[in-house]
């Protein structure tokens, strides 16, 4: 192997890691955006909720549980992308010609 071949392997590599990273920094960014956007509807709907008669007592623990399902939802789904992308740099550290 010469060293142009070391180099362009190299730069093959570099290129995928920064495709990568950007498809992963655009994901990231859309499912912040989807989890933000949960959070602002679980708060409108509670509002909704207390302003057409709902007794406060009842809303409240509501808003709470579906708070803590958004949080679980956004610590799953953290977990699972870190993993994806331990997969995808073993993969491509295994294979760099792919």
């Amino acid at each position: 192997m010469t060293f142009r071949d070391t180099q362009n392997m190299f730069n093959r590599i570099t290129k995928n890691e920064k495709n990568q990273d950007n498809r992963q920094k655009f994901v990231g960014r859309v499912i912040e955006i989807a989890f933000v956007t949960q959070a602002i509807i679980i708060g409108i709907n509670g509002n909704l909720d207390v302003l057409s008669g709902k007794p406060v007592l009842d809303v409240i623990p509501s808003m709470i549980t579906q708070a803590i399902e958004l949080i679980v939802k956004t610590h799953r789904t953290q977990k699972s992308a870190e993993e994806i992308d331990r997969i995808k740099k073993d993969r491509i550290a295994q294979n760099p010609d792919d």
